[in-house]
């Protein structure tokens, strides 16, 4: 597989096989699983004929890096070494999480046809915490959402946030769940809906229903809990996601009169001027603490737009900053009693003064968030709340893509940088992280299955951003060194996801395709769904006819986002325009990766020659046991576009 650009890695003379014959110790079940996915099976006699867990990293160990490195190394937790002597090979670390980074890494230094060539590798990682955003799964989608968890872990990813919401059985109170599931069919009636609902309906400003978390229903405790028992075995902490004071939506369905516009019929704001919000908060949370025994929980406060307009809070006569201080303070003292951490959304904490207002600042708030249209009010600043809250508040920074001059509005204040995809738009990381950043989490804000994940450009973004999180080396100012990882990117998802490809397992059909169907990027977030007949018909690029001489015919479908890209698009080592709504962060205006090409990493292999750009996929051979007669690409009926295969060969 890919390396992934360890400090140090040192060359042997010939290569050896990891096969199924070779003997594990010391693993745990989801190790022995994924080294086994990675055995070639290949008969031979140059193979491994041990991998185990040797134990910890020795002074003699470290001598002989530093040795070879010429300067003095760090051991992070999270470290490895892998040594090979002869046929056995070593993983040495401090730690757990070190274990199976090595292993993890190790696997990933296996070459295409499974053999391993390096004699010794050592690695530390930059960034402590590395990590996803996700909403809770559906039932029905547990399954696909653990083989997530696995790529998680594949790509030294060590934190999951999961926001909890209306998605988990609340004993205490069962009213949450049932006012959720009816809130979420309400707002899936159709795509979109949500959104018609946020921008267009209402006189005040609202964001982000999220009625895809939990698949608009709930997740018992006992299946939460094989949850958090899944991701502890692959050393994946959870931090629980419980959006409080805004994005409120699944506390208020059965309890309005907590809201603060009484008159919102779909309120998503509490009233921090009420005790009682602070009851069933408090309530929820102390049942998620019971049951997940968190580090951390991220109490969210993020784009709290109605602050300070309800007749309780405005007779108190607060400010603004005063109001959002207090309420903090307020959740900030519940958690630590409890011996929790406290995260938050910083972005009400920092001020922005560029265009309308953005975060804490002085905000102007317009129909459609356009400024050529209605002026619907105006949201006084918050920024100030900052000098009023507990230093040791973890500030989760979604607005690092205004720019470097915003990173000192948090400096005092231990941060991690969310909504984070560094493909896109993120430069000068080193620089940037300065002593007070400690991680980076990127996040889906849709649903949590593979289709969400690799449109909204999750795979990418976790994958690329373990790059900046292990590799110190990489100046991302270099356009050289950036088109090197972003290849780096593209090759190891497309290695992971097609690894039976490479082991033998299965039989596959490689093919190569381009066409000149152009759609705009879509991100589907907040209640735009991928699915639906209507969504796939007008993505519907064309798709392979698998003929057998038995007369049987298969079909895949290859679509625009997720197969297919324009021929003639961008290619991604130079900047493009993109909307604020693409790209999960506010302020951007260019991106160095087409958005689309982005999404179909995984998937897809892109290559590019003669200024046009081919995708490269398998196809699983739905029937390996009968002959193949011919294979054709087909073009919708009536569709405008074109698309041509160049290759295709059976494995």
């Amino acid at each position: 597989m890919i390396r992934t650009n360890p400090k140090l890695f040192i060359r042997s003379d010939f290569p050896i096989y990891l096969t199924s014959k070779t003997a594990l110790s010391g693993f745990s079940d989801f190790e022995v699983k994924s080294v086994n996915e990675f055995c070639t099976g290949k008969e031979t006699q140059d193979f491994v004929e041990s991998v185990d867990f040797s134990g910890s990293i020795s002074d003699a160990l470290v001598k002989r890096i530093e040795s070879e490195l010429k300067h003095s190394i760090c051991l992070r937790e999270g470290a490895f070494v892998i040594l090979r002597k002869g046929k056995s090979i070593g993983i040495y670390a401090n730690d757990k999480e070190g274990r199976q980074n090595g292993i993890m890494t190790f696997l990933r230094s296996l070459e295409t046809d499974r053999s391993f060539a390096d004699e010794l590798i050592f690695d530390s990682p930059f960034m402590p915490l590395r990590g996803v955003k996700v909403l809770m799964p559906a039932r029905g989608d547990i399954e696909e959402f653990k083989r997530f968890v696995d790529s998680m872990a594949f790509f030294k990813h060590n934190t999951l946030m999961l926001e909890i919401g209306g998605a988990m059985e609340y004993k205490k109170h069962p009213e949450i769940n049932e006012g959720w599931e009816e809130y979420s069919a309400f707002m899936s009636e159709y795509s979109g809906k949500t959104i018609d609902l946020q921008e267009r309906t209402f006189p005040w400003r609202k964001n982000s229903i999220h009625c895809n978390n939990g698949g608009g229903s709930y997740l018992t405790q006992n299946e939460i809990k094989d949850i958090i028992s899944y991701c502890k075995e692959r050393n994946v902490k959870i931090i629980p996601e419980v959006p409080s004071t805004s994005h409120c939506d699944y506390l208020l369905t059965r309890h309005p009169e907590l809201a603060e516009r009484c008159e919102d019929p779909y309120p998503d704001t509490f009233c921090p001027s009420n005790p009682a919000s602070y009851e069933i908060l408090f309530d929820v949370i102390d049942e998620i603490i019971e049951l997940f025994s968190p580090e951390i929980i991220n109490i969210g406060h993020d784009e709290y737009y109605s602050i300070n307009v309800c007749d309780r809070c405005r007779k108190r006569l607060l400010s603004n900053e005063d109001i959002l201080a207090e309420d903090i303070n307020k959740i900030h003292d519940h958690l630590a009693s409890r011996g929790v951490k406290t995260m938050l959304w910083c972005d009400k904490l920092m001020n922005v003064e560029r265009d309308q207002g953005y975060g804490g600042a002085l905000s102007y708030v317009y129909f459609e968030w356009d400024p050529s249209k209605e002026l619907l009010g105006i949201i006084r600043p918050t920024w100030g709340a900052r000098n009023k809250i507990p230093k040791d508040i973890i500030c989760l920074n979604w607005y690092h893509s205004f720019g470097e001059e915003y990173d000192t509005e948090i400096k005092d204040f231990p941060s991690v940088y969310g909504n984070f995809s560094g493909q896109f738009i993120f430069k000068n990381f080193k620089r940037r992280v300065g002593q007070n950043v400690f991680g980076g989490i990127c996040s889906n804000w849709g649903g949590t299955t593979d289709v969400y994940f690799r449109r909204n450009n999750v795979l990418s973004a976790m994958v690329y951003n373990e790059i900046y999180y292990w590799d110190e080396s990489y100046d991302d100012t270099d356009p050289k060194q950036y088109k090197e990882r972003v290849d780096l990117m593209f090759r190891a998802l497309f290695e992971y996801r097609n690894r039976h490809v490479y082991t033998g397992n299965n039989s596959y059909i490689e093919a190569v395709h381009r066409t000149d169907m152009d759609v705009p990027y879509r991100h589907f977030v907040d209640g735009v769904f991928p699915e639906g007949e209507k969504f796939r018909g007008e993505f519907l690029a064309g798709r392979y006819a698998i003929h057998y001489e038995n007369g049987i015919t298969e079909y895949k479908d290859i679509f625009y986002g997720e197969q297919a890209i324009c021929e003639s698009s961008a290619w991604y080592y130079g900047e493009q325009t993109a909307s604020v709504a693409t790209t999960d962060s506010p302020g951007t205006k260019k991106v160095r990766l087409t958005l689309t090409l982005s999404s179909l990493a995984g998937e897809v292999m892109p290559e590019y020659k003669d200024g046009r750009i081919s995708c490269r996929i398998f196809i699983k051979n739905p029937h390996p046991e009968l002959k193949i007669e011919k294979i054709e690409l087909e073009t919708p009926k009536g569709a405008s576009h074109r698309i041509a295969c160049e290759s295709v060969r059976i494995n």
